[in-house]
């Protein structure tokens, strides 16, 4: 594909960007527990700037204490933060893209666990995600020194060198929570008619123009529509963009949804028993509404950018799972004039550059997996699956260095340990060999990009398998690694990611040769029939059944566990729960199994007894980690160095096999 429209420079009010593209706000939890800027928050957004980006707007910045989200969150509350904030722009700079502040008061969503007061509010409503706090209503007076705030944050920014700021008037933040009626009950001049509830987010914006004249670039983000009842509808949005132009805005960055999008939808339906059908869930549910898993299509917001851009004459911004190719066709169409790519920047962030160079085939293509997410909201440091380096850019156990010492490394195994190992020694000049029992490259990924929800994992898996194959590894597939390979090969290191296998439980009749393998029904090489139970509500299971679903069958998950996959990131879960109701699978939680055959499951439910029947039985009960190569390693090979990375040490996720074979091959 050719990529023209994305790389033309384009400009927002009196700045030029090199490019296109757009790093939109993403928090990371990446700063000093007191607000203050710290190494690795500069560092990461150095590393991203010098990838190729046109712009980057930081992540959340709040104007006034009272409004930290994430313990983790930079301040521009006062001057005392304006040597740290400096060092941001100038990092930005330095890699040759331009630099925006987000500033952002999180309102109900700044709880009192973090800032150590209840949550200042326009009306006293709270969110539905956070049920215990005790949100307050603002005077007048609270809400012009706000206004203040706002700008005297501005201020700082410019002064500090940022070329703009982005108002943060999405996802439910403060400027949000005034301009809808979701969240907005007052009675008086910043209350009921949309004119009224937009006077304060225009009073932020007004106000800055007053403190900093042209000299900066203000950018609005905007929900286009909140999903949830009674709230900001895309005509509302539309209009609400006119008046923020009007006021001064230079651009409009359209994102959707609020913190409790769709929530009422959820709850009707997993805890009511209501129809999905219609809801929208598999389209997002809170926080997944704008950070879509892979179970939600790309693009999902596009129609409201366009829509805001029909309204106003100056740049909109899209946003939402977009990749490259989706952004040439939106700017191709005229349906916004910036494009924000926002988890692939953690992903590669040097995506920008390998399409400038004609390389977008060796783009590191993001899962939208949502680990990131889940690091932060767990108020951990932002990290990634595919990309062991984000958030501890330059630090001194994510730098791969030459090797001192060349050395002959033989690696077990061609799943995402095993060739993200490959790729490392390569790079550092090791000889390397890589050995695949199966005929092709991938290992577990190569089963889990099967499914057509998936095809984001299907887009890595191919860009990982075309990297190893010119990384200058030798490559055996078809081979099953032997102690005396070892031997005769001369190896001095062995990475063993050998992976894991379907685990088959304990449990009567478990050992029926009829019942059948995830994995194999994932790749057609087993079939079910019109009805289906599958035992296991993990993430393969809660797939394989999304699979069969997606073919007409009718499939039930039975599992001990109270809900499907209980591991997941929560707002991505809540995806995958609304997408299992939409393809009609019945999810049988708290079932304790006690006996299997192909054609039927005994279960124990709240101590009465229960037999489900159907044409076929899939387990999917978990994996078991394959070692007996490793055991015969350490056996048969004395004095071989042997590293076990990925799931041979444990079944667990993507993430923790890409990083444990990324550090493997960095230390030998």
């Amino acid at each position: 594909m050719k990529y023209e429209k994305i790389l033309e420079p384009g400009r927002i009010g009196s700045m030029e960007l090199r490019n296109r593209m757009i790093m939109p706000g993403m928090g990371t939890n990446l700063a000093a527990a007191d607000g203050t800027v710290s190494d690795v928050i500069v560092n990461y957004y150095a590393r991203r700037a010098n990838g190729g980006v046109g712009m980057i707007i930081t992540e959340v910045c709040c104007p006034d204490p009272l409004g930290r989200v994430i313990p983790g969150e930079i301040e521009a509350t006062y001057d005392y933060f304006m040597p740290g904030l400096s060092r941001i722009p100038h990092a930005i700079h330095s890699g040759g893209a331009k630099a925006c502040l987000q500033l952002a008061h999180g309102g109900c969503f700044a709880s009192e666990h973090v800032t150590g007061e209840p949550p200042l509010t326009p009306s006293g409503v709270g969110t539905m995600l956070l049920p215990d706090e005790n949100p307050r209503t603002m005077t007048v007076e609270q809400i012009h020194e706000l206004v203040d705030k706002y700008a005297q944050a501005a201020r700082r920014a410019r002064d500090c060198g940022f070329d703009a700021v982005e108002i943060h008037g999405a996802h439910g933040y403060m400027p949000l929570q005034f301009l809808s009626p979701y969240t907005n009950r007052r009675e008086d001049a910043y209350g009921g008619s949309l004119e009224n509830r937009a006077r304060f987010p225009l009073e932020i914006i007004k106000k800055i123009r007053e403190y900093v004249g042209t000299d900066l670039n203000i950018i609005y983000r905007l929900s286009g529509e909140e999903y949830v009842p009674d709230g900001l509808t895309i005509e509302d949005a539309c209009q609400f963009a006119k008046m923020a132009q009007e006021a001064g805005v230079d651009a409009i960055n359209v994102s959707a949804g609020t913190w409790d999008s769709r929530m009422e939808k959820y709850f009707s339906v997993m805890l009511e028993g209501k129809s999905a059908e219609g809801m929208g869930l598999s389209h997002g549910v809170g926080i997944s509404t704008w950070v879509p898993p892979n179970y939600t299509p790309r693009g999902t917001m596009i129609h409201l950018a366009a829509a805001v851009k029909k309204a106003v004459s100056i740049p909109v911004i899209a946003v939402c799972g977009i990749s490259p190719e989706m952004g040439e066709e939106i700017l191709e169409g005229n349906n916004a004039d910036f494009i924000a790519i926002g988890r692939q920047t953690i992903a590669d962030p040097d995506y920008p550059n390998k399409i400038k160079e004609g390389k977008a085939n060796e783009i590191r293509r993001c899962l939208r997996c949502n680990e990131c997410l889940g690091d932060v909201m767990r108020n951990c440091g932002i990290s990634c699956a595919i990309n062991p380096e984000a958030g501890k850019e330059y630090e001194g156990y994510t730098t791969v260095k030459p090797a001192q010492t060349i050395k002959n490394i033989a690696i077990i195994g061609a799943g995402p340990a095993g060739m993200q190992a490959a790729l490392t020694a390569t790079e550092r000049g090791h000889k390397v060999t890589l050995f695949e029992k199966n005929s092709e490259l991938g290992g577990a990924l190569y089963y889990v990009s099967i499914p057509d929800f998936k095809e984001d994992y299907k887009d890595y898996t191919k860009q990982m398998i075309e990297a190893v194959k010119r990384c200058g590894a030798v490559i055996k597939t078809g081979t099953e690694a032997t102690p005396e390979i070892i031997r005769q090969g001369g190896f001095d290191t062995v990475i063993v990611a050998s992976g894991a296998a379907t685990y088959i439980p304990a449990i009567p009749g478990a050992q029926d040769a009829k019942i059948l393998d995830p994995l194999k029904v994932l790749d057609s090489k087993e079939s079910t029939g019109d009805t289906v139970i599958v035992c296991g509500a993990g993430l393969v299971g809660c797939e394989v059944a999304m699979f069969l679903a997606e073919q007409g069958k009718e499939v039930t998950m039975v599992d001990m566990l109270s809900s499907a996959a209980p591991d997941m990131t929560v707002f991505s879960k809540w995806v995958l729960e609304g997408k299992l109701a939409e393809l009609g699978v019945k999810v049988k939680g708290n079932h304790k199994i006690t006996e299997m055959t192909g054609e039927s499951v005994s279960c124990d439910f709240e101590g009465n007894h229960a037999v489900f029947k159907a044409d076929s039985v899939v387990c999917a009960l978990g994996l078991k980690s394959c070692r007996s190569i490793l055991e015969e390693l350490r056996a048969g090979c004395k004095g071989v160095e042997i590293i076990p990375v990925g799931d041979v040490n444990k079944p667990r996720k993507i993430m923790q096999a890409t990083h444990e074979g990324f550090h493997a091959a960095r230390r030998v």
